[in-house]
């Protein structure tokens, strides 16, 4: 997808909150700004596409301040989604039935889009987990769940591409039902650091190698499937892939740039209108829904 008049203020308002987590330096958060205002003037237009903006973005923050700013963020997500896990996995253990039982893990990764995890002091009781999960149903507004478990079912080998820290716990709790079915799944992570998202850095933390047959990263600190940065060896897989996993709006906005060469699962919650527009539902809305080979570009 591409760039709305609205992404230029979300893209510089996450740009001076990434450097005020990064240092206290007012020269330096002026430093940034100032390049940030310039590197958006040159490269925001109408054929931009906001993933890829961001990661920009990102790099150069990393690079004037030398500080990935969501390191401790992300620590503390894992951390929180780790100490909920065992409640979430009971909640999906109580279901007898397979299909049922997928549903259910599928909701679960579908509510980590709204939980925050990185809020410090944040305890979650059962109940609320339960209200969250229920909550995630009535707010579906793409509802491909059955079709999704359908694909898992037919399916030899899943790509599962990751999206945050903390998120990829709850990850772990579909990936075990998609993998219940007698399929492989491969866990994506990002090649280095961008946004929250999750690395192996990550995995290792949160104990994912004990949920996939393996991990591997994209070769690149780079927001979504971007084919300009990510290395050849995952844009390989990524091509070859029978089935894919999308998590998050990142994925969503770069992969809406190509015709994907395998049926695409996007899990995500619209956090803003631009994607609630190309998706073709309301903003704060959660959906499961799949693009198949063949179909038209979203972005056009």
């Amino acid at each position: 997808m591409k760039v709305s008049i609205e992404c230029a203020h979300c893209l510089l308002e996450r740009a001076i909150k990434q450097v005020k987590l990064a240092t206290d330096d007012s020269d330096i958060q002026m430093d940034v700004t100032a390049a940030m205002l310039k590197m958006l003037g040159e490269n925001f237009d109408e054929d931009s596409v906001p993933s890829h903006i961001g990661t920009d973005r990102d790099l150069l923050v990393q690079k004037m301040t030398g500080i990935d700013p969501y390191v401790d963020l992300k620590r503390m997500s894992n951390s929180m989604a780790l100490s909920i896990l065992p409640e979430l996995q009971s909640l999906v253990e109580e279901v007898s039935d397979t299909k049922e039982r997928f549903r259910k893990a599928t909701l679960i990764t579908a509510a980590a889009n709204a939980i925050e995890f990185d809020v410090s002091g944040r305890e979650f009781s059962l109940d609320e987990l339960k209200n969250i999960i229920e909550s995630v149903e009535a707010d579906l507004a793409i509802d491909q769940v059955d079709r999704f478990f359908e694909l898992c079912s037919d399916a030899k080998e899943v790509l599962y591409l990751m999206d945050n820290a903390g998120e990829i716990v709850l990850d772990m709790i579909l990936i075990r039902e998609i993998r219940n079915l007698g399929v492989k799944v491969s866990a994506v992570v990002k090649g280095g650091p961008v946004l929250n998202d999750a690395t192996r850095i990550d995995a290792e933390e949160v104990g994912l190698h004990d949920y996939v047959d393996e991990v591997i990263d994209t070769g690149a600190p780079a927001i979504g499937v971007n084919f300009e940065k990510d290395s050849v060896e995952f844009i390989e897989i990524f091509n070859n892939a029978e089935l894919i996993v999308a998590k998050g709006m990142g994925n969503f906005e770069s992969m809406t740039e190509f015709v994907p060469n395998a049926p695409t699962v996007h899990i995500m919650r619209t956090k803003c209108t631009p994607v609630a527009d190309q998706v073709g539902c309301e903003r704060d809305k959660n959906v499961v829904m799949i693009r198949y080979p063949g179909e038209k570009n979203l972005s056009q």
